[in-house]
């Protein structure tokens, strides 16, 4: 969970300032991309355990013992000294959480792009 939640943090964190720098308030373009972007890093940072996933242990095991997976946000280095805590499943769902608030909190102030009068 540690990977996710780095992969998701560096984008987060970005859209976090510009939210802030902006006086708390997300445009459309700021609520599609900033949460894209999470899922894009998540996705990333968890490339290597893949293999794992499905089954492939041999090129799980090559893939962890090979020092070039640090392009997946430190993924090889992490590993090594890593300890599986709660704290990361807790950061990483108060992250997903205060993205859902924005995003609740910001909704209103976005164009719909259909509305009932036009339905009906």
């Amino acid at each position: 969970m540690d990977h996710m939640l780095l992969g998701a943090a560096l984008p987060f964190v970005a859209g976090a300032l510009i939210y802030f720098r902006r006086g708390m308030r997300a445009g459309f373009a700021m609520m599609l991309v900033t949460p894209a972007l999470m899922i894009i890093g998540a996705a990333w940072a968890i490339v290597p355990d893949i293999p794992r996933m499905l089954g492939l242990m041999d090129l799980y095991y090559k893939m962890d013992r090979d020092p070039r997976c640090n392009i997946f946000f430190w993924h090889y280095s992490i590993d090594k000294v890593e300890e599986p805590l709660p704290v990361y499943s807790l950061l990483f769902v108060l992250m997903i959480a205060s993205v859902f608030f924005v995003l609740g909190s910001n909704a209103s102030k976005v164009p719909s792009l259909i509305s009932v009068t036009n339905i009906l």
